[in-house]
């Protein structure tokens, strides 16, 4: 025996054979296992990126459309306690610079507030009732309550007209020995409140977001159906090929039945020929004719 031969033997090829499935609930459970599938690193960064997307533009939304709904009714925003405004103008640089995001708390008690606090109030403005936030310089009592005088710190006069206490809606928070503000995001905010903002930073998004969701589905179901197609076609390709086998054993299984009988009758035939020879009867000797030898 040589090596090769030799190693065939020790080391056989072996083929596993999975079974094919032969209920519909083992057809999907094997369509469940192909197309429900671990997803790849790629596909889970595009899924993580996608669903922070959405994360962020659904806050945005939520924020900015209560903003400004707020706004246009005349009410103070606020959320969780806190109250958010957006600098319009550079009267108070370089304290609070325009654009940026100031977060200040409710007032509950005006006779609380000092010198030096910069407050959020409503004034008119070019005959426009507005809010303004400005610092106090100065505080009167007035009939009715306190008066505040304001002015800017980037103006070089007070403001014309003071702040009554009732008009007081805010007082900006302090951070150590600053003032809490988000530097540049109250822009962010007024283009929110904008409806091209609006579009293109919420709408945009969970439209691209439905969008991506839809066709991942349709991928998902027409791969399910491709597979279950595939899985059937497998079964019926095999239900044939187990019948042509059956034919095939019942074909040789009928050779085999005829070739016995044809075997059968010819042992019967010879049987049949010795016995008949064997009941024959036996010939009597022939004699010699010793008639001519005995003349002689």
């Amino acid at each position: 025996m040589s090596k090769k031969e030799e190693k065939k033997i020790l080391v056989p090829e072996v083929e596993a054979e999975t079974a094919a499935p032969t209920t519909d609930e083992e057809i999907a459970e094997q369509v469940e296992a192909e197309v429900v599938k671990k997803p790849g690193k790629k596909n889970r960064v595009i899924g993580t990126i996608v669903n922070v997307v959405l994360v962020i533009a659904i806050v945005l939304a939520v924020v900015a459309t209560y903003l400004s709904f707020t706004t246009q009714a005349g009410n103070v925003p606020a959320l969780f306690g806190l109250r958010l405004y957006s600098v319009q103008t550079t009267s108070m640089e370089p304290t609070l610079m325009k654009g940026d995001l100031v977060v200040s708390t409710a007032v509950k008690d005006p006779a609380e507030l000092k010198h030096e606090d910069i407050i959020t109030y409503w004034t008119v403005i070019d005959g426009e009732r507005v809010l303004n936030t400005h610092r106090i310089i100065q505080i009167s009592k007035v009939s009715g309550g306190l008066a505040f005088t304001t002015q800017g710190d980037n103006n070089t006069s007070p403001d014309a007209q003071y702040v009554h206490q009732k008009d007081v809606v805010g007082k900006v928070a302090k951070m150590g020995k600053g003032y809490t503000r988000l530097p540049g995001v109250g822009k962010a905010f007024d283009y929110l409140q904008e409806p091209t903002g609006f579009g293109l930073v919420v709408v945009l998004p969970v439209l691209l977001f439905l969008l991506y969701q839809l066709i991942q589905f349709f991928r998902v179901l027409f791969e399910y159906q491709n597979v279950k197609n595939r899985i059937k076609f497998e079964m019926e390709r095999g239900r044939t090929e187990d019948l042509i086998d059956e034919q095939r054993r019942r074909e040789e299984e009928l050779k085999a039945a005829e070739r016995a009988r044809i075997e059968a009758e010819l042992r019967e035939k010879l049987r049949a020929e010795l016995m008949a020879e064997q009941d024959k009867p036996a010939e009597a000797p022939v004699k010699a004719d010793n008639s001519e030898n005995t003349a002689e």
